[in-house]
């Protein structure tokens, strides 16, 4: 576990936990990664991480000069990474549809990230396999600030006077509801946006105050799936077979071949 603040004390105590980093680079090496987004890339810590292995571009963002300043520092080794010093609600809105071949991104706030998000999915279509890992302090940020609006962030989606909201005002039992309203607003997106999603892991971290879960986006066809640059178009029936072990058959296919 990492720890580490601002000189000035001024920013909030960011952790690193080993479980999450575990989670994350372990989805990383479903396939070969083509552009990867790290959209809170804060001091590089997870950066690095993903710099150190196999892929065609890195993008990282991050809008405090502070940390923009250490993240620079950190990934001056590193080739084919792009720094990008803005606010990631901006960027999402104005450069992402810029970006071509994503395969992996990385929502990684001190916060609820839902907004980044659903501007990712409005503004990038998923038209081949996408690995989306997530971070979630929403109780984290209840508990230390008791500010967090969980209609706004977790159930905007949902027509107005259509569901009871005063239990999602309360943070009693919240540890149950949450990975059902995230899940549920990544539902809706994929139903809003023509993409289908499978859920690879949704944990918690020690403390029980952070969520973490990954899934992937994939097209909402029924007849094939675009996984990889370097493939054909992958066979499949949704009756029969998993995406996660669609995705693996034609990895360990892959490997077998070189």
């Amino acid at each position: 576990m990492v720890e580490y603040t601002a000189q000035d004390g001024s920013k909030p105590r960011i952790r690193e936990h080993v479980e999450k980093v575990k989670l994350r680079l372990w989805t990383y090496r479903f396939w070969k990664q083509q552009t990867i987004l790290d959209l809170f890339a804060g001091m590089g810590y997870l950066s690095e991480e993903y710099a150190k292995a196999e892929f065609e571009k890195l993008i990282c963002v991050e809008k405090d000069e502070e940390y923009f300043n250490e993240l620079r520092r950190r990934m001056e080794p590193f080739s084919n990474c792009v720094l990008i010093h803005d606010d990631n609600l901006s960027w999402l809105k104005d450069e992402l549809p810029k970006v071509k071949d994503v395969t992996f991104v990385d929502f990684d706030p001190f916060g609820c990230p839902n907004e980044q998000i659903r501007l990712f999915f409005e503004n990038y279509p998923v038209d081949r396999a996408i690995m989306v890992n997530v971070t979630d302090g929403v109780i984290l940020n209840l508990r230390r600030l008791a500010s967090v609006n969980l209609e706004k962030y977790l159930l905007s989606l949902y027509p107005t006077g259509r569901l009871p909201r005063e239990e999602f005002k309360s943070k009693q039992e919240l540890n149950r509801l949450l990975p059902w309203l995230q899940r549920t607003f990544i539902n809706l997106l994929a139903a809003k946006h023509g993409f289908s999603t499978s859920f690879v892991y949704h944990a918690m971290n020690r403390e029980a105050n952070v969520t973490y879960y990954g899934f992937i986006a994939y097209p909402d066809v029924k007849t094939g799936l675009w996984a990889t640059g370097k493939t054909s178009l992958i066979h499949y029936r949704k009756d029969e077979e998993s995406l996660v072990k669609t995705l693996m058959k034609l990895i360990k296919q892959e490997r077998g071949s070189i």
